[in-house]
């Protein structure tokens, strides 16, 4: 019986481990993996994708083999500074500039090589639409030959149950067999116990007595601190506003709606004016039409037939319903999270990218917060705002410690937040 255990365990890990060699194997050969890629997907999806799509026009033009349709060294002059083109009557200058309605692309203090990795990232997500994201329609990419991971995963995880559950059902039945040997060699088997008895003995009377009277303490305790919090609150919002259109499908960078995130406490609820550096040029949504794209211009005043704003229009604020918040004694820094520790939106946040409509993911109670400071490695390598804490880098330069957390810069001390 061990041995058909053992050897189900040793398939199953081989099957894990398989799953995981297929994966690797497609990482090697993803175009995706080069630092080029990488550097050029940072850029653009930190200060193009508000404008631009690779293989669809949006305020700008379409980006799919712009890197053929014009010279390097003029998209170089384009990128950085277009209207210098445009004032210099270049013709394919003025042609972009007529075509998309006199918008101002603004100038870019990127270099060349920065604008080479952003080219890079343009060419590889042309030549390769198959791994691209699937379009605002729903459909669904088409899947490389040979069937994606998720597919071969699943295969293999399926044939990993079959044969643990091949193995349950042989070691039952050795262990039957080997009860039914031993009855027949006359080997004395004690009496089975009823079940009823054996529940309702006084010992295990005392033990569910126990067990009820923790969980009721806990639960009394659990529900006395979530008091005020607001977990999976997803409130109607005056404007059907989609994260997961913005952020999931048009990949928009978080800070160039919520800009305050690395710069101060606040990461500021973006104003209708920022709206409209995009919806000057998209008035129509793919689910609700022009319907809420509408109450944006309502709200400052912009007439879509005439293309320009109205003249003495008194502008409305968009009166949003705040979801994510704080007792009053409790004290949180967007920029000393996102600037200074590099942490994720996501992380406090969730899958942003992933919500219609936004919700509080996280409890954001006093224990979430404690266990992600002990938990969190601090990146000390190059980091500028952990220059000053010369006794840690001491000891990871010594191999005293192999990393630093939250926690070993003072981040359980009481004073951090409460103050």
């Amino acid at each position: 019986m061990f041995s058909i255990r053992r050897f189900s365990l040793l398939i199953t890990v081989f099957v894990l481990f398989a799953c995981n060699l297929s994966v690797w194997a497609q990482d090697a050969a993803d175009p995706r993996a080069g630092e080029a890629y990488k550097k050029g997907q940072t850029i653009f999806t930190g200060q193009c994708t508000s404008c631009h799509r690779i293989n669809q026009k949006l305020v700008g033009p379409a980006l799919a083999g712009v890197y053929d349709k014009y010279d390097k060294e003029w998209l170089y002059k384009w990128i950085k500074n277009s209207q210098d083109l445009i004032k210099a009557n270049d013709p394919k200058a003025v042609a972009i500039y007529n075509e998309f309605n006199k918008t101002v692309m603004p100038a870019f203090s990127l270099s060349n090589a920065d604008i080479d990795a952003v080219l890079t990232y343009i060419k590889v997500e042309t030549d390769n639409p198959a791994a691209a994201a699937p379009a605002a329609t729903g459909a669904a990419a088409p899947a490389p030959a040979g069937g994606s991971p998720n597919t071969i995963t699943l295969f293999l995880t399926i044939i990993a149950a079959v044969l643990l559950a091949v193995a349950l059902i042989l070691s039952r039945i050795t262990g039957t067999l080997g009860k039914m040997l031993r009855e027949k060699m006359g080997e004395l088997m004690p009496d089975a116990i009823p079940l009823g008895k054996i529940l309702f003995s006084k010992k295990m009377m005392a033990l569910g007595s126990l067990a009820i009277l923790i969980f009721l303490g806990y639960a009394t305790v659990d529900s006395a601190t979530k008091l005020g919090r607001q977990q999976g609150y997803a409130p109607a919002q005056p404007i059907k506003f989609s994260h997961q259109l913005h952020a999931g499908v048009n990949k928009i960078d978080c800070q160039y709606c919520h800009s305050g995130a690395s710069k101060g406490k606040s990461a500021v609820i973006p104003s209708p004016s920022l709206c409209m550096n995009c919806h000057k040029a998209i008035n129509q949504g793919p689910k609700y039409g022009k319907e809420e794209i509408g109450k944006i211009y309502k709200a400052v005043g912009w007439d879509p037939d005439k293309l320009q704003y109205i003249p003495n229009y008194e502008q409305k604020p968009v009166e949003w319903v705040r979801i994510h918040n704080l007792p009053d004694h409790v004290y949180f820094n967007h920029s000393q999270h996102v600037k200074a520790g590099g942490v994720a939106c996501q992380t406090c946040h969730g899958p942003v990218e992933e919500m219609e409509v936004m919700r509080q993911n996280a409890s954001l109670g006093m224990g979430w917060c404690i266990n992600c400071h002990r938990q969190t490695n601090v990146n000390f390598s190059g980091n500028e705002f952990y220059k000053s804490y010369e006794k840690l880098h001491e000891d990871l330069k010594s191999g005293k410690i192999k990393q630093v957390t939250v926690e070993d810069i003072g981040g359980l001390e009481c004073q951090k937040c409460h103050y």
